[in-house]
């Protein structure tokens, strides 16, 4: 029985109901405990990750979590393994995720800035808590009342990219949101988080995805082997200093990424405008380099989230990438 075909049986305390959304080796079920409380449950197939390797490190993460007990990240409990998999309970929040506004049409660029900022910021409160999300991805990400909400914290097989690359048949949700470390089953820290935060923003501020390919494995290749488009040449609108900010969190390298979540986001809002290239001529006197200023403002940045997610772009988008 697959991961994704445990509707209406028990996993340790927990029964489950319907399947809320499957992948390949993973699955989030409406469930209830004893007492009859409702709850969301996660399960994932231990050839993503050996079970008890995963659910040790899901009980470590569980108990920082709760001395974080930060409002925007929803916590995770009772971490169990079997042969056959692993799961963890989460609180079960009834809400649109990004992925629905954003197809929707519904996020208009002052909010979609504002849940950005609300994202960066809890995930550098993770990351200063030695955490790591590992799954940022619109589809994780609730949205309630103008806030965002961090789901399924980190419960993800560390396997998963890797097993792609290798299986036609094996389906992973939004690839390109894995950094290339992930992809390859490497060890993955808080640079991760930052690389799928600049996807995010890139699909945000362009409408377009960040790889085309129908196959998880041809986007996870593309990933490995080819540079970070350009979100400028996808969008004119897109100032080239946001360009290069963007192209500097996706570097293939993550000791080529920005530092923090809170480096990336002030850059986003506040790029660096790019050195001057000094003429091949002998100068007679060396002079200091010039400050670097701020070029684009937030509001810039704004202007160019506003007409990408209320339809026009991103159905241009949507019937270059079916």
């Amino acid at each position: 029985m697959g991961v994704e075909e445990l509707q209406r049986t028990r996993v340790g305390r927990y029964q489950l109901g319907d399947c809320l959304g499957h992948g390949s080796h993973t699955a989030v079920y409406r469930a209830s405990t004893p007492s009859g409380a409702s709850c969301a449950l996660k399960v994932v197939d231990t050839r993503l990750q050996g079970a008890e390797d995963l659910a040790e490190r899901l009980r470590q993460d569980a108990e920082v979590l709760d001395q974080i007990s930060h409002p925007r990240i929803l916590p995770i409990w009772d971490p169990m393994a079997s042969q056959e998999m692993t799961a963890a309970a989460m609180p079960l929040m009834v809400a649109p995720t990004m992925h629905d506004l954003m197809r929707a049409g519904r996020l208009d660029s002052e909010l979609a800035w504002n849940l950005l900022n609300q994202i960066a910021d809890s995930l550098q409160t993770a990351h200063q808590w030695g955490l790591t999300y590992k799954l940022l991805k619109p589809a994780n990400i609730l949205v309630r009342d103008g806030h965002a909400y961090l789901a399924e914290f980190g419960i993800a097989g560390r396997r998963a990219g890797r097993v792609a690359l290798s299986r036609s048949d094996f389906r992973v949700a939004a690839p390109q949101y894995l950094a290339p470390e992930q992809v390859l089953a490497e060890q993955v820290d808080h640079r991760a988080d930052i690389y799928a935060f600049a996807v995010l923003v890139f699909e945000l501020a362009t409408g377009t995805p960040l790889w085309d390919g129908a196959q998880p494995a041809a986007v996870l290749r593309r990933t490995l082997d080819s540079l970070p488009p350009s979100a400028h040449a996808r969008n004119p609108r897109v100032p080239i200093e946001v360009d290069a900010v963007l192209r500097r969190a996706l570097a293939r390298d993550p000791a080529q990424r920005h530092t923090s979540m809170w480096h990336l986001i002030d850059e986003l809002a506040n790029p660096p405008r790019p050195e001057r290239v000094a003429p091949e001529v002998v100068a007679p006197e060396i002079h200091e380099r010039e400050p670097v200023h701020a070029v684009v403002t937030v509001d810039s940045l704004i202007d160019v989230l506003s007409g990408l997610l209320t339809g026009d772009t991103r159905d241009e988008a949507e019937s270059r990438n079916p």
